[in-house]
């Protein structure tokens, strides 16, 4: 009995550390009640908030932002991880305030990305304590703490990438079953209900597992069949998403997202930071020697060689060596599709960390068969935990502490107006209406508006534009949500004449003015309809109307997943008693 405590004493210790660190980088946040406020906060908050109200309100528009956004009807949620919207809108409908969302929410991204790493560290064969050490190492670089940091979505990429990596090591290590189809179709729908651009990321670096998995594997006919049983269904359970994106394409022209000069968001050295853009010195060092190791030893493993040169290959394109501007130059769509080349390090910490693990474990074996101390190695690799974990503290601390300074946000980054009452402003984010929030700080972002064909190819801010037409009108109007995914406008208008309504239409919207559906009408450079307006009280009303082929694909989509969760309820119902009787009897990890 005692042995059977103990093992499974032994067991949960790792997560309790990985908790436990979670629960140190978010302490000054625990502390101050303070909510940080980054680069992409107002624009998810607006997502979120959206998909809550319409939880709340039971009153669905998959498509049209009726609650948000100005509640200027335009498409968000239904092209950018519309699942994941309405999840993270009822996490909000439940704990009421962003601060209680916030806290939540950076606190499961820490434990994902935690478990994932750790559990990576255990399949391939890390010693455990090398394996929570790579873990904690993890949690505190590169873009998994920027979830708390900024609200950036790549955060959530980087706390699943661990996941990824090992079904890739399950391709070059299982030789009889190297893909596991199930596994495999399930993270890849997760994460492209989260994030697509993570999800490129994912299948571009699966692809080198695949194809050594594929030649060393015993069955390659099995291995076919299951990747395309993954990949079968993965489009199915995705349906929801590249059938809204198709649909939205085939009649609209979709305005890119900004941007960004690639070879100014490349991955530095620093002194002092480790977190986004940065990689302290120390590390960058670590990963070197990791690489030189595996050079000379090559041979001895091919799974932590393949890690190992892969990772390296990738935290090399994400560096200042690689030319991005010359990219860039070749191909101008990088600029606002990748934009950033340091988000690769999603793809690229993983793999080195889980290939420092299976070197350290290894030296820690030659180690101890000649009689050297092997707490040295255990020791610079808990140097290393507490040269990442002291200045991504500290930039939480500085960060949260900005929520009781004159400035209140942590970036300003396209926002266009914010309330002059600071006492408000940090009130409303512990509000339990939490809607207040967004009335008080608004941000202009121009992605996926839809752009008619003559502005196409004119050179012109639309973030601004934006700005001008919908957030500086908006209040003018006064907005009704309607039943069945509806929005109203209406207003007093001292003359009759023509004027630009700040809402955005679509080919597939239906505009209604003052009772008479209109066909035909001008539209402005970022989709604003113009329309006639009669002295006196005008009514407009909105409607996203979906074609029926997407209506069937997303019901496909919602039963396939349905279908997916119940299996999996059943799964974790009748295999828990074994894997904890596992744990018991030490035979599990």
């Amino acid at each position: 009995m005692k042995s059977k405590i103990a093992n499974l004493i032994n067991w949960v210790l790792p997560y309790c550390a990985i908790a436990a660190m979670a629960y140190l980088i978010m302490f000054p946040q625990f502390v101050s009640h303070g909510v940080i406020l980054g680069t992409d906060s107002i624009f998810h908050f607006n997502r979120f908030y959206d998909a809550a109200k319409q939880i709340q309100q039971l009153n669905f528009s998959y498509f049209q932002s009726n609650y948000s956004f100005q509640q200027s009807g335009r498409i968000i949620n239904a092209v950018y991880g519309p699942l994941f919207a309405y999840l993270n809108g009822a996490i909000l409908g439940v704990v009421g305030t962003w601060y209680q969302y916030q806290i939540v929410t950076t606190f499961i991204v820490y434990l994902l990305g935690g478990i994932g790493m750790y559990r990576l560290g255990i399949r391939v064969h890390s010693k455990r304590t090398f394996a929570i050490i790579c873990a904690l190492i993890y949690m505190n670089i590169g873009w998994l703490p920027r979830w708390e940091l900024a609200q950036n979505m790549n955060a959530w990429g980087a706390a699943l990438a661990p996941y990824m990596v090992i079904c890739g090591v399950r391709m070059i290590q299982d030789h009889q079953r190297p893909v596991n189809w199930l596994q495999l179709m399930t993270l890849m729908t997760i994460i492209i209900q989260i994030h697509m651009l993570s999800s490129l990321f994912f299948v571009i670096t699966l692809t080198p597992f695949f194809i050594i998995g594929l030649i060393i594997t015993t069955n390659r006919k099995k291995m076919w069949i299951e990747t395309l049983k993954a990949v079968g269904g993965t489009v199915i359970l995705t349906a929801n998403v590249w059938g809204a994106l198709l649909m939205l394409n085939l009649h609209n022209n979709i305005a890119n997202p900004a941007d960004f000069s690639l070879a100014d968001n490349v991955l530095l050295p620093s002194m002092f930071s480790s977190t986004r853009d940065y990689l302290i010195y120390a590390m960058w060092i670590l990963f070197i020697l990791q690489l030189i190791y595996v050079l000379f030893t090559f041979k001895k493993s091919l799974t932590n060689t393949v890690l190992t040169l892969l990772g390296s290959l990738v935290l090399l394109l994400s560096s200042p060596l690689t030319p991005w501007s010359f990219f860039q130059d070749v191909i101008p769509a990088l600029g606002h599709t990748l934009q950033f080349p340091n988000r690769l390090t999603i793809i690229a910490f993983p793999l080195l960390l889980a290939g420092v693990g299976i070197s350290a474990t290894t030296l820690d074996k030659k180690a101890q068969e000649i009689d050297l101390r092997n707490q040295l190695i255990t020791g610079i690799l808990l140097l290393m935990v507490f040269l990442v974990f002291t200045p991504t503290t500290i930039d939480v601390y500085k960060r949260a502490a900005r929520y009781d300074s004159e400035i209140v946000l942590n970036s300003f980054s396209a926002i266009t107006r914010v309330s002059e009452n600071k006492t408000a402003l940090r009130h409303s984010v512990h509000d339990l209406y939490p809607g207040q929030l967004l009335t008080m700080v608004e941000k202009r972002s121009p992605d996926y508006l839809p752009i008619p064909k003559k502005y196409m190819n004119q050179k012109y801010v639309r973030s601004y534009a934006y700005e001008g037409q919908i957030i500086n009108e908006a209040h003018k109007y006064t907005h009704t949500v309607l039943p069945h995914g509806g929005l109203q406008l209406s207003w007093e208008a001292g003359k009759a004449g023509k004027v630009r309504l700040p809402i955005i239409t679509y080919h597939e919207s239906q505009l209604t003015v003052n009772g008479h559906l209109l066909r035909h009408y001008q539209r402005s450079s970022v989709g604003a309809p113009y329309i006639q307006q009669r002295k006196g009280k005008n009514t407009v009303t909105l409607y996203f109307k979906q074609a029926k082929w997407f209506t069937a694909l997303l019901v496909i989509s919602l039963v396939g997943l349905s279908i997916l969760a119940i299996y999996g309820l059943y799964y974790f119902c009748t295999h828990v008693k074994k894997y904890f009787q596992g744990i018991a009897a030490g035979q599990i990890s």
